[in-house]
């Protein structure tokens, strides 16, 4: 028989492991998108798209999570908390569409671009689907079925992303405008989402999770608890989307205000926008494993395990740090022939340079946060968000105006740094993580500065001497051997320099035994 901490651990790499995958179909679709389209189509589809990435964070990690563990904390099944949970998801997707769908053309004004109205009325849509997927998850969660949770996410992101590239590859074979190609390409996570309610309500029927009551009664206690858990819950998926959000409204707005051409100015917002996909792409693997980690460390805060407490910090904040400078280092290092291998030029490679500096303090931020909300501290993760929003915004004003694509860069760098430092300190003086370990900064610093020579030399003398990068093939070689080299320096250097202690990989093998252990009972169809 397994035990719970067992249960909890398999529920919680199942949905990292699907989590992982949604985020990697997240990052390549946006390539092709980009290739298809241009930097202006792929500026018009990124305007929108802070909308869905909110809502996302918000109805698909937040909800969910808040609703699984009201429910879990119950001992019996609660009628009042499901018909609550219900309603209030229903009534929040029917208000935020009714308020995208009418304030679109508003929105795109502030944008600085009357013709995003459309898009934005599109992803409105999105929110009339929203509640059910929300709800249904966060019920199956709630009574201890991942599986539910991660097909459903499994599924909604690859309707999604073939819809997307499906629409568009037919819009711009037809000549449609940039702004009617986006349109459609945002139809695409429409379709993902009600595809994922409809299989999530199918096992509805099926009887999997129990209905509620009709003589339950709508609690506003209930309401109001889920909306702030959803906040806290998700806001470390939501750093990013507000980073983009601020960004939509003040790029385009600020350049021109200073005298660029609109046209411009929107194409350099498209050009600054295939950052995205590389920020997600910096801050899966570091979030992933990081998140592993976590849901130990509720159950550790309510046995008091301090000494638990402190080791599980400490090694999650090391994993942010070590996956998170390496993928920042690394990227940095290979951005002029990366760019041209996925978006065919080198526009815009120093600004992307500058923005992928922010994947280390993205990293410390999905790992602290988490962190903090298992102790019961969301409101200082709350705090450190709401500071880098701030920080953002006030960044963008300043900068912008000055260094253009750079400026919104820095602001970037800058806001996600001031948000990773607040949550740092607080988990410093909640738990003494830090303490008198021996943290193995320099061989940390050095591992990195070895990664970085061992790239830079492998480009120069490839260039010099075997592979100019005059075309995209040869700057497609020139970035996948680069990145493979400083890979193997890395991990050389880290087993070198042992940068985890026995005990540590001990944990971390823990992980990597229970995904194999998941796998094998999901073989023989033990799915109970």
């Amino acid at each position: 028989m397994k035990s719970k901490t067992s249960s909890v651990w398999e529920g919680a790499m199942l949905l990292t492991a699907a989590g992982l995958v949604v985020k990697l179909l997240s990052v390549v679709y946006r390539i092709p998108y980009q290739n298809m389209t241009g930097d202006f189509g792929f500026y018009v589809f990124q305007q929108a798209y802070p909308f869905y990435a909110i809502a996302v964070a918000v109805a698909f990690t937040g909800f969910p999570m808040a609703l699984s563990k009201m429910i879990a904390s119950e001992k019996t099944i609660n009628d009042h908390l499901i018909k609550t949970s219900f309603w209030t998801s229903c009534f929040l997707g029917i208000l935020s569409f009714l308020f995208l769908f009418f304030t679109a053309p508003s929105i795109a004004n502030i944008m600085g671009d009357a013709r995003l109205y459309m898009p934005i009325r599109v992803i409105s849509i999105l929110f009339l689907f929203i509640p059910l997927s929300a709800y249904l998850r966060g019920m199956y969660q709630g009574y201890g079925d991942m599986q539910l949770t991660a097909v459903s996410q499994m599924i909604e992101q690859t309707i999604r992303v073939s819809g997307i590239l499906l629409i568009t590859f037919y819009f711009v074979a037809k000549g449609y405008s940039s702004y009617t190609t986006g349109a459609g390409a945002t139809a695409g996570s429409v379709l993902g989402s009600a595809a994922s309610g409809l299989f999530l309500l199918l096992f509805w029927k099926k009887g999997i999770a129990p209905p509620y009551s009709s003589q339950a009664k709508f609690r506003v206690m209930y309401s109001l608890e889920l909306l702030k858990s959803s906040i806290y819950l998700s806001l470390s998926a939501l750093v990013l989307g507000l980073m983009q959000m601020v960004d939509a409204f003040l790029f385009v707005n600020l350049l021109i205000s200073k005298g660029m051409d609109a046209y411009d100015a929107k194409l350099l917002k498209g050009v600054f926008d295939r950052g995205q996909p590389l920020l997600q792409l910096g801050t899966v693997a570091a979030a992933s494993v990081a998140l592993a980690v976590v849901p130990e460390i509720a159950n550790l805060m309510k046995k008091k395990k301090h000494e638990e407490i402190r080791s599980l910090t400490a090694l999650s904040v090391k994993i942010s740090f070590l996956f998170g400078g390496a993928a920042s280092a690394g990227l940095i290092c290979i951005m002029k022939p990366l760019n041209v291998m996925l978006f065919k030029n080198t526009e815009g490679s120093l600004a992307l340079a500058i923005l992928c500096s922010s994947i280390l303090f993205v990293s410390v931020i999905y790992t602290s946060t988490g962190l903090l909300q298992g102790m019961g501290y969301g409101r200082y993760a709350a705090i450190a968000i709401f500071a880098a929003v701030i920080v953002k915004i006030a960044g963008n004003l300043i900068c912008i105006p000055f260094w253009g694509d750079l400026g919104a860069a820095v602001s970037t760098v800058f806001a996600t740094f001031i948000a990773a430092l607040i949550q740092f300190i607080k988990l410093q003086k909640t738990t003494r993580f830090l303490g008198k370990r021996n943290v193995p900064i320099l061989s940390y610093l050095l591992s990195v500065i070895a990664m970085i020579m061992a790239v830079k030399l492998w480009l120069s003398g490839a260039q010099a001497y075997l592979i100019e990068m005059n075309s995209r093939e040869h700057a497609s070689i020139l970035a996948l051997t680069s990145a493979c080299i400083g890979g193997a320096v890395y991990l050389l250097c880290m087993m070198k320099f042992k940068l985890f202690s026995e005990k540590e990989w001990e944990s971390l093998s823990h992980s990597v035994s229970m995904v194999k252990k998941m796998k094998s009972r999901f073989k023989k169809g033990d799915h109970k």
